[in-house]
């Protein structure tokens, strides 16, 4: 029977099928067959009941999964490929690395990015892949390099601000936020750009995701 892969339990038989209604059996000590509660077959309902963890080696094929807390879908994988994470507004959803979208994002609510304060002793500063805002709360001269425009996706937009009030003198050329490219990348053309004589001036930038940075 064993080449098989499966075993038919004769119920009618006493002292064959051990546990309760419906439990799945499975080999137990001196050969025995027995049941558990925690695995259960609803043979009405078609559904298999497991109270516990399950432990997968393999792959798990589904048309839909759905993870249920307290009787509430909070996630649901539709066989259309479809997804639905949360089911109150207070839910918190974390994503560590990248996310491709491809298609329309549509956005019921509010949107924060990625924010970086940096002071005087920030410089030179390097910025990252990740950064996003970057406020330069500094009254000197201050040092920052893009990063590769390569290395970021083509579209990646980069804002930078000066942050520092001069009470309206602007500020002046020799404290600068100057603005340095990577390795042979250019911005609008140059290998630099500075932001001076002005009172809470900003740049804008986005990478063509080669060897470009462009002022938007």
């Amino acid at each position: 029977m064993a080449e098989f892969g499966w075993a038919f339990v004769d119920c009618d038989s006493p002292g064959v099928a051990i546990g309760p209604t419906g439990s799945l059996q499975f080999h137990s000590a001196s050969n025995n067959l027995s049941g558990s509660e925690c695995l259960v077959f609803d043979y009405d309902t078609c559904t298999l009941n497991l109270t516990g963890t399950l432990n997968v080696s393999g792959t798990i094929n589904a048309n839909e999964i759905n993870i249920d807390v307290e009787n509430r879908t909070v996630v649901n994988i539709d066989v259309s490929g479809s997804t639905k994470f949360g089911d109150t507004s207070d839910d918190t959803h974390q994503f560590t690395g990248s996310m491709s979208i491809n298609g329309n994002l549509n956005i019921n609510g509010g949107i924060s990015f990625a924010y970086n304060r940096l002071t005087s002793s920030d410089s030179p500063y390097t910025a990252s892949t990740q950064d996003y805002i970057i406020g330069v709360s500094s009254s000197g001269h201050f040092e920052m390099q893009l990063p590769r425009a390569q290395d970021v996706y083509a579209g990646t937009i980069l804002y930078i601000k000066d942050e520092w009030d001069f009470g309206g003198s602007g500020r002046p050329a020799p404290n600068s936020i100057d603005i340095n490219i990577s390795g042979s990348d250019k911005i609008d053309g140059e290998t630099s750009y500075q932001i001076e004589n002005g009172d809470f001036a900003a740049i804008s930038l986005y990478s063509d995701g080669a060897s470009n940075w462009f002022i938007i």
